[in-house]
């Protein structure tokens, strides 16, 4: 089997497309025998349109096409995982946040025998759905049921992006698992996958019921408070102010979780600052997005709603980019923490939404908010206090990008906002610091460049949850901090969206399991 690239067309019936791959190949009738597309992507770029296949196929004579361009053999699936672990478990592992990075950590271990143990402090996704649409509503917030905390955590209401620039082999296979689990076939052949906010809750509770059938155990409103670590490895974790024992536990917090993280602090982990990012959220009208980056062919029906990427440096050193960038998507609340307001981006499967958005944002690092470990969580959160502070009932400040520029509060705006329960119009400018609005001045005037009509766009303040502002420590081999400890995701700071987030999870489990060997069933009855 031989790997094809950069095979182009013009339509996307097979037909075409096994014409192109001939005529690539130089391929005579007869020397194809089967074939199958692994990516798909579209180039709307220079007034054309292109489609561009990477194919899998099956030749006669495979050997005298591997030295043409574009051609390679076909990797191989690798070998099933298989636990090597010895160290015989007496609790079962636990897996603390259900979001994705717990969520595949723990679907991973059920289904190798090890009937893990999901602490989730927030509610099932049926439940949250319904405390996060009440919060859009009225701005009455859960503080542990929301967009942050609950069972699919940050993920759920997102765009569900699937798109990651890692070459991990388990990218495939955890876009063959979502698929398994109920996500369109799509997401395993486009090179831009994404599920929508609405399709990801049936998959999240379709992964729920798997890992009950495995044996494996679901707390909801289940808080992790505090972990007891004797001679550097861990012996039992208290939840909800009950201490039970506890060997091996993957803690997959999420970013939001800044008080267990204090807390864990305390109790002994190690933990380091990093840099993270702070900005908005900016909205143009998807059509707007549609003549910018797909030009004669915006209305062309083989064509989804089109997306950008954007960057800048800025002369104060810092960078400015697009990020999470939503076709047809909304603008959303989504504060986890009475009294600070966050924003963030959705859209559902179809991206049918009257807007485009995107994160707009700026590194940060110690220079701006001090060397101390939670120097970076404090700056974060009093950026996202002063946002509340603007409008105290979680309406989110907004204004032009262009009157930003000014410095002026917005009299109207060119795109209607899609926040929800309401905006209220502001100058961004007094929530940053001045660097932070010097490298935002700089990226907007560079945007605008590229993207002429880009300071019409509305901006909604504030996107501080981009990333996590600490890291926890772990070995590169074991995966481990103390022993018995195995950070992971994106609030441990190793990762960034669903598909990372969820590598990153299984891998924590699969290193749990190369160092452990399930309980036996006796030993939790």
């Amino acid at each position: 089997m031989l790997r094809i690239s950069q095979v182009k067309t013009r339509d996307t019936d097979r037909r075409s497309i096994e014409h192109a791959l001939m005529k690539k190949l130089g391929l005579k009738n007869g020397d194809l025998k089967h074939w199958t597309i692994y990516r798909r992507s579209v180039d709307a770029r220079h007034h054309d349109v292109t489609f561009s296949w990477i194919i899998d196929a099956q030749l006669r004579n495979e050997a005298r096409h591997l030295t043409k361009k574009d051609v390679r053999p076909t990797p191989e699936k690798p070998a099933p995982f298989r636990p090597k672990g010895v160290i015989a478990l007496k609790t079962p592992p636990v897996v603390a946040g259900f979001g994705p990075a717990g969520m595949f950590a723990a679907l991973d271990l059920a289904e190798h025998g090890y009937r893990p143990i999901v602490l989730e402090r927030g509610q099932k996704i049926e439940q949250r759905r319904q405390d996060v649409d009440h919060f859009w509503k009225t701005g009455e917030l859960d503080p542990e049921s929301n967009v942050q905390f609950g069972e699919g955590g940050a993920g759920a209401f997102s765009d569900g992006k699937l798109t990651t620039r890692s070459r991990d082999p388990l990218v495939d296979e955890l876009l063959e698992t979502l698929h398994a689990h109920g996500a369109s076939l799509d997401i395993l052949v486009d090179a831009y996958p994404h599920i929508g906010t609405d399709a990801f809750e049936a998959i999240i509770q379709s992964i729920r019921r798997r890992i009950l059938e495995l044996g494996g155990e679901i707390r909801f409103g289940a808080r992790l408070e505090e972990v007891k670590i004797e001679d550097d490895r861990l012996t039992a974790i208290n939840v909800n102010g009950r201490w039970e024992p506890c060997q091996a536990l993957i803690l997959a917090l999420g970013h939001s979780a800044s008080d267990t993280l204090r807390q864990l602090h305390e109790d002994g982990i190690h933990m380091e600052s990093k840099p993270f990012q702070v900005g908005v959220r900016i909205e143009h009208p998807q059509r707007f997005i549609n003549e910018a980056m797909l030009h004669d062919f915006k209305d062309d029906p083989r064509l989804i709603p089109a997306r950008y990427t954007l960057t800048a440096m800025a002369d104060n050193g810092k960078g400015i980019y697009t990020f999470c960038m939503c076709p047809g998507g909304y603008v959303i609340a989504s504060s986890a923490q009475p009294g600070q307001l966050v924003v963030n981006g959705m859209s559902y499967a179809d991206r049918a939404g009257e807007n485009a958005n995107s994160a707009l944002l700026v590194q940060v690092n110690e220079s701006d908010y001090g060397p101390g470990l939670f120097d970076g969580l404090a700056y974060q959160e009093e950026i996202e206090k002063r946002a509340f502070a603007l409008s105290p009932d979680y309406r989110a400040p907004v204004q032009k990008a262009a009157d930003y520029l000014e410095g002026v509060v917005s009299e109207s705006l060119s795109t209607r906002p899609t926040y929800e329960p309401g905006t209220v119009p502001a100058d961004l400018n007094t929530l940053f610091s001045d660097e932070v609005n010097h490298a935002l001045h700089q990226g907007l005037l560079d945007f605008e460049r590229k993207v002429p009509g880009f300071l019409e766009g509305t901006m909604t303040g504030v996107e501080t949850r981009a990333s996590s502002a600490i890291r926890i420590p772990r070995d590169k081999v074991t995966r481990m901090g103390d022993e018995g400890i195995y950070p992971s995701g994106e609030g441990s700071g190793y990762a960034g969206g669903i598909m990372t987030s969820a590598i990153d999870g299984v891998k924590s489990a699969r290193a749990l399991m190369d160092r452990y060997a399930p309980c036996a069933q006796s030993d939790t009855e």
